[in-house]
């Protein structure tokens, strides 16, 4: 395992405001692979993808994973390393911080709950949580779900920085505290806005609609049915045996230069239902072929899922993007998939799936902070990984 270092005072004052965040890069065009030739599409090759993984790595990033799953089988592909010092390659085992693709996993919790009858998408927070918010009785549990409540960002409040920071522990109500009593943004249900504070409020209550943990209830209804034994909900900065070592560039180095170590110079825990998962490719496509593919919640309640708003999009992420749920529809010239994308400082995620599960794909890369240049080869390598993904299930 490759010996951590610290990060300097400047990038670990920067680090927090990136924190959670989900994030994508517009990107014109998809290259010659996705060709719009009439109304036939040019679909991306194997070896194509494969490229785009290098050329991500030759613009700066240090190590990209993929996988993608179809009815023609599994497909692991990979370029650069997973650790810098000592040098080992990325293998389809390595953990990596998933970040806010965590928020479809607890969607997928919730409509479960709602599915069986625990849960209504119309209950208010004061219905579970009396008194957690000053407005809790005006927020529902489906404008959480799809970002509309209103509720303020607790990543960019000053006191959960300056605690976050001091390295003590917070717990989720804590975490909501620095903003429950600030006033909305908006009234609720009237537009979108994305906000990490929305599925810490979700996790919350999870727990006090069914009296156990949201972890319990993560283990019991998503990751024991799919049998994603690689994905864990962490306590503290460690990740688990074997991963990825996660770099982080000088925010004010425009990606240039040498990359720090940031493995473990922050504790994602405080993120938990928001953004603290930590996972493999193999598990993140997995779930969402899962989630798509209906073996998660009905029919029904997944058609709600993908009721999006028009022209909202943000965070964004390959092609055009509209917020639903808990998910994302990505619509690209070769089709749509349904996903979300992840950051934490060190790593970036992506998942997403067909819009009938039958294909599935995840990428991860292990380095944030990068330059213009390999954002957009990493997008580009998204959105040739996701048309492959759709031209597999025909």
């Amino acid at each position: 395992m490759e010996e951590q270092t610290v990060p300097s005072r400047r990038v670990l004052k920067l680090l927090p405001i990136a924190l959670f965040l989900a994030i994508g890069f517009a990107l014109t065009g998809c290259g010659k692979a996705q060709e719009q030739k009439g109304d036939k599409v040019t679909l991306p090759s194997q070896e194509e993808v494969q490229s785009a993984l290098e050329r991500a790595v030759a613009e700066g990033v240090p190590g990209i994973a993929l996988e993608i799953r179809s009815p023609q089988g599994t497909e692991f592909l990979s370029a650069g390393d997973a650790s810098l010092k000592p040098e080992r390659p990325v293998l389809p085992a390595d953990r990596f911080r998933i970040a806010s693709v965590t928020k479809t996993f607890t969607a997928a919790v919730v409509m479960d709950l709602v599915e069986e009858g625990t849960l209504s998408l119309d209950d208010t927070v004061e219905r579970w949580l009396p008194g957690l918010l000053a407005k809790g009785d005006s927020i529902t549990v489906r404008q959480l779900l799809g970002h509309t409540s209103g509720l303020p960002e607790y990543t960019k409040n000053e006191k959960f920085l300056e605690a976050f920071t001091s390295g003590g522990s917070l717990s989720p109500r804590k975490v909501v505290s620095f903003v429950s009593s600030q006033p909305l943004a908006f009234e609720p249900g009237s537009r979108y806005e994305y906000s990490d504070t929305d599925n810490i409020v979700l996790g919350l209550i999870i727990e006090a609609a069914t009296g156990r943990s949201y972890e319990q209830e993560l283990r019991s209804r998503v990751l024991e049915p799919l049998g994603l034994r690689s994905t864990t909900l962490p306590h503290g900065p460690e990740l688990p045996d074997p991963h990825a070592q996660g770099y982080q560039y000088d925010p004010e180095g425009e990606g240039a230069g040498k990359p720090e170590n940031v493995t473990t110079a922050l504790d994602p825990s405080a993120a938990w239902a928001s953004g603290a998962l930590v996972s493999t490719p193999g598990d993140v496509s997995r779930f969402f072929g899962g989630l798509l593919g209906g073996k998660l919640v009905g029919e029904g309640e997944l058609e709600q899922m993908k009721e999006t708003m028009a022209g909202k999009g943000s965070p964004p992420g390959p092609g055009t993007n509209s917020a639903g749920l808990g998910i994302f529809g990505y619509e690209l010239p070769c089709g749509v998939v349904w996903g979300h994308t992840g950051q934490f400082p060190g790593y970036r995620a992506f998942g997403a799936a067909t819009p009938d599960g039958r294909g599935a794909l995840a990428m991860t890369v292990n380095a944030t902070e990068i330059s213009e240049q390999a954002n957009k080869a990493v997008v580009r390598a998204q959105q040739l990984a996701a048309c492959r993904t759709l031209s597999s299930t025909h």
